[in-house]
């Protein structure tokens, strides 16, 4: 099972008891059908429901317009993406890459490749990205170690 180091991050405005924290971030890929990736750094958020990114990284992936979707592909967020209908998400038909190690981010080294619909925000969140169940935590065990500075990711299949 790999294990990956927790990132100390810290919110200077937020009460003192949570300050700092381990946060369990991640560094995927996200593949175009036309082979192009991106590589942004995620929050692993058991309370989401789906992958969501900063719309930033919708053109180097090829998509000139991310918010050109059908209707059943566009959700109104809450939570981290903001109060209820205060953010949306477009989501696409793409790749979702988990690397072995977050040295080595090249396709050779992938843990697991998902097919899975990611989804753009219109607004800006305290993140690069989010993993959330639908495409990530659905394929995968999640064990913390908090005490130990690492989690651990298993694959379901």
């Amino acid at each position: 099972m790999p294990k990956f180091p927790y990132t100390k991050t810290s919110a200077p405005l937020v009460p003192w008891f949570c300050k700092i924290k381990n946060a369990p971030l991640l560094k995927v890929g996200i593949l175009s059908k036309s082979a192009l990736m991106v590589k942004p750094v995620a929050y692993i958020d058991t309370g989401a429901q789906f992958c969501m990114f900063d719309s930033g990284y919708a053109k180097p992936l090829g998509i000139t317009d991310y918010k050109n979707v059908s209707p059943e592909n566009i959700i109104p967020l809450s939570g981290i993406g903001g109060e209820a209908q205060e953010n949306t998400a477009y989501f696409h038909d793409l790749k979702l890459v988990i690397f072995n190690d977050q040295t080595h981010l090249k396709l050779n080294n992938a843990l697991k490749i998902i097919e899975t619909k990611i989804g753009f925000f219109e607004k800006p969140i305290p993140f690069t990205g989010i993993l959330g169940v639908y495409g990530f935590l659905d394929h995968f065990s999640f064990k913390f170690n908090i005490p130990e500075g690492y989690f651990e990711l298993e694959p379901l299949f």
